[in-house]
């Protein structure tokens, strides 16, 4: 199979072609939405073929003085920003035009070569290349078989590795569970947890910040629109951040003992538990656990490592000695009510997570004692 890692360093792009670049999107998004259709029901659907996309092509090319592959790459984004819309506008869920916000030039593989280590960027042929020297960023992947597309941003280029692996058979699995306030494994027999205080409390912060920006919305919705997207993308960042840290330092151990791991399959599981509760939805927004777990899968399997999901249910209410009920007895600990065993529900659940997707249970007990 084939995996992508993406990773971003620090350039300072070219001024003019993130303007024009930017403007030709926005010319061609007006010209695709004139190609949608309403049907009788109101359902939208885009009737552009072909000849469509080559009278706009060859229209955008007249004044182009960069290379012609960004007035393709420029099309393809639109149409695909606009199918999109379709879907969502057919689902009830769109109302208004999409809009161009972003200033980002996608860069295909036709635009670039990648020799000795260092990307050169075809900006206007002949004319003006940008050159990166990939060896320059030693936090960038060596081991890769080739380099995708890339994304120039105004002050950041992001880069998309490429990896061949084929996965192994590991010596063991390790299992995780996500919670609010931290992540708690079964590795090697051994529970360790990571905290997530820091990371809930960041979140905290920034609904306060928001709180704030909301009503100055009212006032000055100019400054408030441009504050919120910083503080959002600052949130964002500090996010990430952590949770590569994390997600870095479990996969390390993970790879040098040669295991895999078990997660809980979380698809959808926010829209199965946000019940209108305002308290409990904002802090459920704060559940950082898809990130976790694909940002723990795409690090393992770049090493050939494979990621089980399991269906969580019951997972901290079922005991790993003899199946029977759990019921809440102290804190954070839950009892038994057919052996009396008496552990901490996070501990329960990794047990449970890791008997379920092996279809065993741990050797001795072993993990029981730590």
């Amino acid at each position: 199979m084939e995996l992508i890692k993406a990773y971003s360093i620090p350039i300072k792009a070219p001024k003019d072609l993130m303007e024009e670049f930017f403007k030709l999107r926005k010319t061609v998004l007006d010209e695709v939405f004139k190609h949608i259709k309403y049907s009788k029901s109101g359902k939208a659907h885009l009737k552009f073929n072909k000849n469509d996309r080559k009278e706009l092509r060859d229209k955008l090319l007249r004044n182009w003085r960069f290379a012609k592959h960004y007035v393709d790459s420029a099309i393809n984004s639109v149409i695909g920003l606009v199918k999109g819309w379709i879907q969502l506008y057919n689902r009830g869920k769109a109302k208004s035009k999409p809009e161009i916000t972003k200033k980002t030039v996608y860069v295909k593989t036709t635009l670039f070569t990648v020799r000795n280590g260092k990307i050169k960027i075809t900006i206007e042929p002949k004319k003006r290349y940008l050159e990166v020297d990939l060896a320059k960023f030693n936090y960038l992947p060596k081991d890769y078989d080739s380099i995708g597309g890339l994304i120039l941003q105004k002050d950041k280029l992001i880069i998309t590795f490429k990896k061949r692996v084929e996965l192994v058979e590991p010596k063991d699995y390790a299992s995780f569970d996500v919670n609010l306030t931290n992540v708690t494994g079964l590795i090697n027999y051994r529970i360790v947890r990571f905290d997530l205080r820091e990371l809930y409390h960041i979140h905290r912060v920034y609904e306060e910040k928001r709180k704030r920006i909301q009503k100055l919305a009212k006032t000055k919705p100019k400054t408030a629109k441009k504050l919120m997207q910083k503080y959002s993308k600052r949130e964002r960042n500090r996010v990430r951040d952590i949770m590569h840290k994390i997600t870095t330092t479990i996969a390390r151990e993970l790879v040098s003992i040669k295991h895999g791991a078990i997660l809980e399959d979380l698809k959808n599981i926010k829209d199965g538990i946000l019940n209108g509760s305002k308290n409990l939805n904002r802090k459920l927004s704060k559940w950082n656990c898809r990130m976790f777990q694909s940002m723990l899968e795409y690090k393992l399997m770049w090493f050939g490592l494979p990621v089980k999901y399991v269906n969580p249910a019951n997972s901290s209410k079922t005991c790993p000695v003899c199946s029977g009920r759990l019921s809440a007895y102290r804190d954070r600990l839950m009892k038994c009510d057919r052996c009396g065993l008496v552990q901490d529900r996070d501990v329960i659940a990794v047990l449970n997570l890791r008997m379920w997707g092996l279809g065993g249970y741990p050797e001795g007990g072993r993990a029981l004692q730590g």
